[in-house]
């Protein structure tokens, strides 16, 4: 390959933005260690070593936070949290504790073995935030070895601007570098929702995360430019493709100013008004909804609190939280998901059951709240508490059957009358359905029935509709692409739902999907529910769509009878409405 050839790398989108720069390389959070034999009377020292290195991996935390708030003042402190959490994770230091008493070695090498592990463990699990969190114990892993070691800088230097390139870049990474030298983030790993992700869509870094392979391929100080949109990184790009992405970023950043300068609903060229709401997964993304124009609350997942927890968050704690997010909501709506985790492995203090061979299709969503019915009281009495803020409603995740809505809801009602009766103030709590199973959206009618609206969950919906698991690298490829059984599944659900008066939402990553608006204005979706960063731009087009032409369209499109057809017939009728912000 001559030096002027591109070579372009898919991943994931994770900060929008264009990123042009000589690489950095980063490779490897992983520490080496030597496994030295130890008797049983040295014991007791390397855990006061084990002790003092934890102690000062805490103060390394806490001024890594004050230096967060002091020099990226756009950011949350709190995204540090989980890391002081995992510093004093009693389960991780009585695993150290065993190891060292079963196979007398060195407390570097006992603490890097458990670490490693707890880490394998939470990544293979069907939970995106477990799997996310299994980054900050890796972080938390690398500042605790070096502080046995010795205490080495934890981090990297820039001396002049650059796009970072590695395997997995920690947040410790992150905070230590010089923003104004970071021009783009490209990692073989991780998420749209990993924090480093999180702190880079604050803060405006173009990032690309899930690349597999392109630390085989790219070299210290080659050029590479970082396309925070599309998800694509090109190597030695052509001078073209350069002006290309810059024409993009200039477009993008007038398209973003001006559609938060117009605050307000999205409405159709032809008067149909659509919400625009905001997915929330951490506290720390409750300043970005109104940041972005979001019209409320249209997910906000509680698993954090119950991963956080050594013993399941109480009624208390849960409730500052959602009266917190319900107040960052205001006007407008906050839905609040009920507990939804892969398994009951992902909650150790939870467990009761042998481990599950295929947590896709195990204990989790309903099934598990309905079981463990003390833990799903407690967090319906502080739901319910949380709607005197006037703008709750609670909906119940990976419902399959009518029965299982039902009975949620009558605990729910049950749970209302005894906080009336304790005197509490209270206001009406919606309550809704979420359909990411075909079971319930071929069941929607009769749900329609009986809950207050429809969020249709569609990342599950295609999952387990395809036969698609998102985590598998040989078929996720398969996963983004709306295939038209998702798309008439989709279809019948809103059709059910109006029948009965009820509203729909979306949300998932079709609902940002600029190629569908059209199909979701025909359907007369009544809202869509994204990450916050996203809800500019589809405002912006959302305003640009003329619903009464969609309709007619969309009909046309949904006849044809290969899915690459329907594909390329809904694509060209989002290119008739806004060109522009699809060519980017």
């Amino acid at each position: 390959m001559s030096e002027k050839e591109e070579e372009r790398f898919a991943g994931t989108a994770a900060a929008p933005g264009i990123g042009i720069g000589p690489v950095l390389i980063v490779r490897g959070d992983h520490e080496f260690v030597r496994r030295r034999p130890i008797n049983l009377s040295q014991i007791p020292e390397e855990l006061e070593r084990l002790e003092a290195a934890l102690l000062k991996t805490r103060e390394e935390l806490l001024q890594a936070k004050a230096e967060l708030i002091r020099s990226w003042s756009q950011a949350s402190d709190s995204l540090f949290d989980a890391h002081l959490l995992a510093v004093e994770d009693p389960t991780i230091l009585e695993a150290v504790k065993k190891r060292l008493e079963s196979e007398r070695i060195c407390v570097d090498a006992a603490y890097q073995d458990v670490i490693r592990s707890f880490v394998e463990q939470m990544q293979r699990v069907d939970d995106t935030y477990l799997r996310e969190r299994a980054l900050d114990v890796r972080d938390v892993g690398k500042r605790v070895l070096r502080n046995l070691r010795g205490g080495e800088k934890v981090g990297y230097a820039l001396d002049k601007p650059c796009v970072i390139v590695a395997d997995v870049l920690l947040l410790s990474d992150l905070v230590s570098l010089d923003r104004h030298l970071l021009l783009g983030l490209v990692t073989e790993e991780g998420s749209a929702t990993c924090h480093a992700a999180i702190l880079a869509q604050s803060l405006n870094i173009p990032a690309v995360v899930g690349v597999h392979g392109v630390l085989d391929r790219i070299e210290e100080e080659a050029e590479v430019l970082v396309d925070g949109f599309s998800g694509v990184v090109i190597l030695r790009p052509s001078e073209q493709r350069k002006a290309e992405a810059e024409a993009n970023r200039v477009r993008y950043i007038a398209q973003i100013r001006e559609a938060r300068e117009k605050r307000g609903p999205a409405v159709t060229t032809d008067g149909q008004q659509m919400r625009i709401s905001a997915n929330v997964e951490l506290p720390e993304d409750l300043p970005l909804i109104r940041e972005n124009g979001a019209d409320g609350v249209g997910l906000y997942r509680t698993e954090f609190l119950f991963l956080r927890s050594e013993s399941g968050p109480s009624e208390d704690e849960q409730l500052a939280v959602y009266r917190e997010a319900a107040e960052w909501a205001k006007p407008h709506r906050l839905v609040i998901r009920t507990l939804d985790v892969g398994g009951d492995k992902l909650l150790p203090w939870l467990s009761m059951r042998p481990a599950e061979k295929n947590p896709f299709l195990g204990f989790r969503g309903i099934r598990l709240s309905l079981e463990r019915e003390g833990i799903f009281r407690t967090q319906l009495r502080a739901i319910v508490r949380a709607s005197d803020q006037g703008n709750v409603a609670v909906m119940f995740p990976m419902v399959t059957d009518v029965s299982e809505f039902r009975r949620a809801r009558e605990l729910l009602g049950r749970v209302r009358a005894e906080l009336e009766a304790e005197g509490h103030r209270l206001e009406e709590v919606p309550c809704g359905v979420m359909i990411e199973t075909p079971a319930a959206a071929l069941m929607a009618d009769l749900l329609a029935r009986e809950a207050d609206f429809f969020s249709i969950g569609t990342n599950d919906l295609v999952q387990y509709t395809l036969a698609i698991d998102r985590l598998d690298d040989r078929v996720s490829s398969l996963y983004p692409a709306p295939h038209t059984a998702v798309l008439r599944l989709i279809q019948g659900v809103v059709r059910d739902a109006k029948k009965q008066g009820r509203s729909v939402s979306v949300c998932g990553e079709m609902a940002s999907n600029l190629a569908l608006l059209p199909f979701f204005v025909a359907l007369g979706v009544e809202e869509l529910s994204m990450g916050s960063i996203l809800i500019p731009r589809v405002k912006t087009a959302i305003r640009r769509i003329c619903a009464s032409e969609a309709r007619e369209r969309v009909e046309a499109a949904l006849s044809r009878k290969e899915v690459p057809e329907v594909l390329e017939a809904l694509n060209r009728l989002a290119e008739r409405f806004y060109p522009e912000l699809l060519s980017q």
